[in-house]
């Protein structure tokens, strides 16, 4: 297990600011679904700390927003976080799937403007950490 925290810890050091964006939202996509797996399971345990482990991600994402060059994209993204903190919020105290599988929509279908970006080489040089690692927008 410590090989592949390790690996993963140099994962994300070296990647660049958008190929971290990514790995972000795949962390919420997985947790989500985690959490959703969970209520099904009637894990109230599970299912809180999954979504806590989304908020987290997603309060980063947030808070590494860089308002002033990120313009309107940057301010659309805030609003799409700050939603979905809110919708999780809400997930957790309902404990509904259904909210958790909307939050996780939304994310997957943000994410595919990030791969698309990841593929066309944007941002690619510097690792994220070198370069300041302001990754949300």
């Amino acid at each position: 297990m410590k090989g592949i925290k390790a690996y993963q810890k140099v994962q994300v050091m070296t990647s660049d600011r958008v190929r971290l964006v990514v790995m972000l939202y795949e962390g919420v996509i997985k947790f989500n679904r985690l959490a959703a797996l969970a209520i099904k399971d009637n894990d109230i345990e599970k299912r809180s700390q999954y979504i806590n482990r989304s908020v987290a991600i997603i309060s980063e994402l947030c808070n590494s927003l860089d308002m002033e060059r990120g313009a309107e994209v940057a301010l659309n993204l805030r609003d799409l976080y700050l939603h979905s903190l809110a919708r999780l919020a809400e997930a957790n105290n309902q404990n509904s799937v259904r909210i958790i599988d909307g939050v996780t929509a939304l994310f997957a279908e943000v994410k595919e403007g990030w791969d698309a970006l990841a593929a066309s080489g944007a941002n690619a040089g510097k690792p994220a950490l070198e370069a300041g690692a302001r990754y949300g927008a």
